[in-house]
């Protein structure tokens, strides 16, 4: 080791080996001080004694000025190539510097003058590289300070292989900006909450604290406001670190109250609120210089903070309130870092800054608390929501219940309507024909106005209305029940062939009078489940209708035989004069009154095809039409062959 003697002190020259410590912290006892002297000044008078100051540090510890000048002076050995390049890391310095590498100046930050009106003051944290041109080195860091409370070095210069230092000294900036775009991003989504519901303040102070949080890492450590190249003064920055730490304190308090406004001593807080309002608006409108010297009594009402924040999380806890032991663990942890932050800033102990990354871990950990009190509170919404919409629903059960009553009750009179409408049309227009002709004959008669031989011949004519209003009665009769009670039945398994002769004796004499041939080719037993009753209604209209429509001499086929699917398949088929596409659409109509002569004017009520159609569905099965106009007419319908 060289040594460096005069009358005061005696300085040892250190050795660093970079092979070993590629990274080495200037905190040492080796760096010396010469108060009121420029780095020529030391250069030029070797009489010149030195003060033993602390780095970090500032000089009025040693019982100097605040204000002043002076240079602080480093030398060393080392073991690298005389062409290798080492790196040095400066931190902020107070308040102007010019930094030294062997007599060469590498940079100025600010700009420094022993003349308090030529000082300009600026905190701008740099890597610079050099060559280690000799064996030992020299750095001299020149420093004044006429606008701040303390002078110095404040924080310990770093010096090492470029290679590490530059990672260390990415990881740190990357590690800042991750913070500040975290606490950003909390800001904005937790603004975003309250604007969704304003009566609730919590999410606001909780997003107005990691505003400033983020504030305060942009002014302290690396100072990204000076990395970013953002052109703001010095005196803005030193501000902007200040304000921002109050107002960290202020929303943060002011949203631990929001979560436990039962804890919180009203008077306590207010006094908080008072205290934090004169401090912001003493670091605003007062010069830095004397707002720095409000920040020794500032900490130690930050000290009342913690001691007040360790009741809260006491009480919380004792008293089980919710998330209390979420809150009280960040909490503890953000007093350690604001407790070291103290001792830190006052030189006491040799750290670093610990508050922006207790203040992230509290950020988040709230962010976790407010998301759950919003999820509670959408859930209770919900909740209420489900029971109003049950109540809701609950009413709308009994409007629609009210409503379909009165639906089913329009629906019936409708129907009564049409059922009245449809006897109505039919009475008057298709059994008042039969009955007025039976009328005149017997008026004819009681007043001995026939012959015999026209007697007979008008006998023949009302015996043919007499069978035609017969038919249109019970039609109209079965027709009518079916429509205002249901259509009843009891269904049997029936020989088709047993119907089918006794339609035969029934229209024999029908058949006759238009030489008709009605035809029936099946001799086996082929069954139909129906109501007999139905069967024989049934068989009756579609018979009825085929002699009617049939031209004299013509032919009539009945056709029975197995279907797919266990039906049986039943056709009356005509040669006569057809349906037109009107009647052939209208033929199965319930609303719509549509009947037409036969080929000897036969005259029908249109009740007929409607009551079959009502009679096969009702067994399940399925009836349609074929026809064309001038060829004939085909009536199919299934019907099940097995009990159902």
């Amino acid at each position: 080791m060289l040594s460096i003697v005069n009358s005061t002190v005696v300085k040892c020259i250190p050795s660093f080996d970079f092979a070993k410590n590629s990274i080495i912290l200037l905190d040492n006892d080796e760096w010396t001080f010469y108060y009121a002297s420029t780095y020529k000044d030391v250069q030029n008078n070797f009489n010149l004694t030195p003060i033993n100051v602390k780095v970090p540090g500032n000089w009025a510890s040693a019982g100097l000025p605040n204000t002043g000048f002076g240079t602080y002076v480093l030398r060393f050995t080392h073991n690298q190539k005389l062409t290798a390049d080492l790196a040095l890391k400066m931190q902020a310095v107070s308040c102007a510097y010019q930094l030294y590498v062997n007599g060469k100046l590498l940079r100025e930050t600010g700009v420094f003058s022993s003349d308090a009106s030529k000082e300009q003051a600026d905190f701008y944290p740099f890597l610079v590289n050099f060559l280690a041109e000799k064996d030992t080195i020299e750095i001299a860091i020149q420093v004044s300070n006429f606008n701040y409370r303390n002078g110095g070095l404040w924080y310990t210069p770093v010096i090492g292989l470029p290679e590490p230092i530059g990672i260390v000294n990415k990881r740190n900036f990357f590690k800042e900006a991750f913070l500040l775009g975290s606490l950003i991003l909390l800001f904005a989504c937790f603004l975003t909450l309250y604007y969704i519901k304003t009566s609730d303040k919590t999410s606001l102070y909780f997003a107005l604290m990691c505003l400033f949080a983020a504030l305060r890492i942009l002014s302290t450590g690396e100072i990204l406001l000076r990395q970013l190249n953002v052109g703001i003064p010095w005196e803005a920055i030193i501000k902007l670190e200040y304000i921002s730490l109050v107002l960290t304190l202020y929303f943060g308090f002011s949203y631990l109250r929001c979560l436990f406004i039962l804890d919180f001593n009203t008077k306590i807080f207010r006094f908080i609120q008072i205290v934090q309002i004169l401090s912001t608006a003493a670091f605003l409108f007062l010069p830095v210089y004397y707002a720095s010297f409000i920040i020794p009594f500032y900490l130690l009402f930050c000290v009342f903070l913690l001691l007040y924040l360790i009741n809260l999380i006491v009480k919380i806890n004792i008293a089980k309130r919710n998330f209390s032991l979420e809150v009280g663990v960040v909490c503890a942890l953000v007093i350690l870092a604001a407790v070291n932050d103290i001792l830190y800033s006052q030189s006491i102990i040799k750290t670093f800054y610990l508050l922006p990354a207790g203040i992230l871990i509290f950020a988040s950990m709230q962010a976790m608390v407010i998301t759950r009190l919003f999820s509670n509170a959408f859930n209770r919404v919900e909740q209420l929501s489900q029971e109003l919409s049950d109540i809701n629903k609950n009413q709308l059960q009994i409007i629609d219940d009210r409503t379909a009553e009165l639906n089913l009750v329009a629906i019936e009179l409708k129907q009564s309507n049409q059922i009245k409408d449809r006897v109505f049309s039919i009475i008057s227009h298709d059994l008042r024909a039969p009955i007025k002709s039976l009328s005149t004959v017997l008026a004819w008669v009681v007043d001995d106005d026939l012959t015999f031989e026209d007697l007979k011949k008008s006998l023949k004519s009302i015996n043919k209305n007499v069978d035609t209003l017969n038919l249109t009665l019970e039609n109209l009769l079965q027709w009518s029940r079916s429509q205002v009670n249901g259509v009843k039945s009891e269904p049997d398994l029936i020989d088709m062939r047993r119907p089918i002769q006794e339609m035969f004796d029934l229209y024999k004499i029908q058949l006759s009078e238009k030489n008709l041939t009605l035809k029936y080719d099946n001799a086996i037993r082929i069954p139909v489940f129906i109501d007999k009753h139905h069967l024989n209604l049934l068989l009756r209209n579609l018979l009825s209708n085929a002699i009617k429509f049939s031209h004299e001499g013509g032919d009539i086929r009945i056709v029975v035989k197995d279907y797919q699917n266990n039906q049986t398949l039943i056709e009356v088929i005509d040669i006569g004069i057809g349906m037109t596409q009107e009647a052939l659409q209208k033929a199965f109509s319930v609303t719509e009154h549509y009947s037409t002569y036969g080929t000897n004017n036969e005259r029908g009520t249109g009740l007929g095809l409607l009551l079959c159609k009502e009679y096969v569905e009702n067994s399940r099965g399925k009836i349609w039409i074929e026809s064309k106009e001038g060829e004939g007419t085909k009536v199919s319908f299934l019907l099940p062959n097995l009990p159902f």
